[in-house]
C-alpha cells in the first residue's frame, strides 16, 4: 500500500475537523502531527557546531565518504 505525506497549513482555528478512518483525497488517513514537522529540524547554527566537530574529527576517525553522507544528511535536517 503506498502512503504520501503532504503539508495543509491552514490560519489557526480553521483547519478541518480530522478524525480516524477519515478519507483524504481518496484515501484513508494513517496519521496526524498536531505540530509543525519542522519543529525537530536542526538549526543551522546547530548544524554549524556539528560541521565544525566533525570537521575535526574527520580525518582521524571517519572516511571522507562517511564524512560526506553523514554532512549531506544534516543539511537535509535544516531545510
Amino acid at each position: 500500500m503506498g502512503k504520501v505525506t503532504y503539508v495543509v497549513e491552514y490560519e489557526d482555528g480553521k483547519g478541518p475537523p480530522v478524525y480516524s478512518d477519515m478519507e483524504v483525497a481518496g484515501g484513508k488517513l494513517a496519521a496526524v502531527k498536531w505540530s509543525d514537522y519542522r519543529d525537530n529540524h536542526l538549526l543551522p547554527e546547530e548544524l554549524d557546531i556539528i560541521d565544525e566537530a566533525l570537521t575535526e574529527i574527520a580525518y582521524d576517525i571517519v572516511d571522507v565518504e562517511a564524512y560526506v553522507e553523514i554532512m549531506n544528511k544534516l543539511r537535509l535536517m535544516t531545510q
